[in-house]
């Protein structure tokens, strides 16, 4: 018996057999990676007046948005409860006018997908006088 056998036995062991891989198709720039969330969270709905058509929300440290995006609040469950367009942007607090729904304090808000703002859509247009 050589010595060799033993080692190349044991090597043979901890490696394993190689089955050859599929080849692999090149991920698009484009794609968000696997587990992405589709909704990039922006900032979180701050207390406002019972009867306000206007809502101030926190903006996360570091995040690039504009007077005029068009954002989406949510609950806990991630259904959507208002659509708000930002008018003002002041440090990290930006003032939103309601479109349609209702946000609640504390609700995350969102830039929304495709599917969240025709799911958004469903909520009631903000009337006149609320």
């Amino acid at each position: 018996m050589s010595p060799l056998r033993p080692v190349c036995l044991l090597l043979a062991l901890l490696t394993g057999c190689a089955a050859p891989r599929p080849p692999t198709t090149e991920a698009s720039p484009f794609e968000l990676p696997a587990g992405s969330p589709r909704n990039i969270r922006v900032g979180f709905v701050e207390a406002a007046p019972p009867d306000s058509r206007q809502f101030p929300f926190a903006l996360i440290p570091g995040t690039i948005i504009r007077e005029g995006y068009t954002v989406v609040s949510r609950d806990h469950d991630l259904r959507p409860t208002a659509v708000l367009t930002i008018t003002q942007i002041q440090g990290h607090i930006a003032l939103a006018n309601l479109v349609r729904g209702r946000p609640r304090p504390k609700d995350e808000v969102v830039l929304p997908s495709t599917e969240l703002t025709k799911t958004a859509e469903a909520l009631l247009p903000a009337s006149p006088g609320s």
